[in-house]
């Protein structure tokens, strides 16, 4: 499985005026990469992700998982898509208040119609040292265990492509970096692709490779190892 963008653009219109978030960005990530990008504010970087999760539409280029141009999907399908195929780990978790730890990963099910995988669900809360907090809300979980919870949730229908923004941003530099070890050797163990958008150079030297975003445009950044 690899994720490739191939030469995209994305403009946003305020009126008359035309803001290029994205330049004519290139790049793959393949199976069992861990890859970063990092760049300023207002750089482009959630744009980037967001277009590289099917969640915003190109102006210009290709973007394919798998092979497949999600542009040319319908909206269902790209939800669809999103559901089997993608993993987002957000900056904040967000997790719903008014869920369990266990139905946080069970909406992913019930969303995309796999609706008998009960057993996944146990298994990757104890595989993330989560077992003793299936019942728990996500009020009485700390900081740590809630981006557990959301890393759990977006592997809970094993997509083939993680999406990580900023999962440091609400954490201390400890916990932060246990975080991303964790998504490390998740997407190394399990063979997926993964990109993390990030500000913390600290958790660089977990990633396979480090890119740049300036100004939309994406380029290699030196190596970390």
């Amino acid at each position: 499985m690899s994720l490739t963008m191939d030469h995209v653009t994305k403009v946003f219109k305020d009126g008359p005026n035309e803001f290029k978030a994205l330049d004519n960005v290139s790049m793959e990530v393949n199976e069992g990469e861990f890859v970063a990008v990092i760049g300023p504010s207002g750089s482009g970087k959630s744009t980037f992700l967001s277009t590289a999760g099917a969640l915003l539409s190109p102006t210009s280029g290709t973007i394919k998982i798998d092979g497949e141009n999600i542009a040319d999907l319908s909206d269902n399908k790209k939800t669809k898509l999103r559901l089997n195929k993608i993993g987002f780990v957000f900056q904040t978790a967000n997790l719903v208040p008014y869920l369990n730890v266990t139905d946080q990963l069970r909406v992913i099910h019930v969303a995309a119609k796999n609706n008998n995988r009960t057993d996944d669900e146990t298994a990757l809360l104890n595989h993330f040292g989560l077992g003793h907090r299936t019942k728990n809300f996500p009020s009485e979980l700390s900081g740590g265990e809630r981006q557990r919870v959301a890393i759990a949730r977006a592997l809970a229908n094993d997509p083939e492509l993680i999406l990580a923004d900023e999962p440091t941003a609400s954490l201390d530099s400890k916990r932060g970096r246990e975080v991303v070890e964790l998504l490390s050797n998740e997407i190394h163990n399990r063979g997926k692709a993964g990109i993390m958008v990030t500000h913390d150079e600290r958790v660089l030297d977990l990633c396979d490779r480090v890119l740049m975003i300036k100004d939309g445009r994406l380029t290699e950044a030196e190596a970390v190892h």
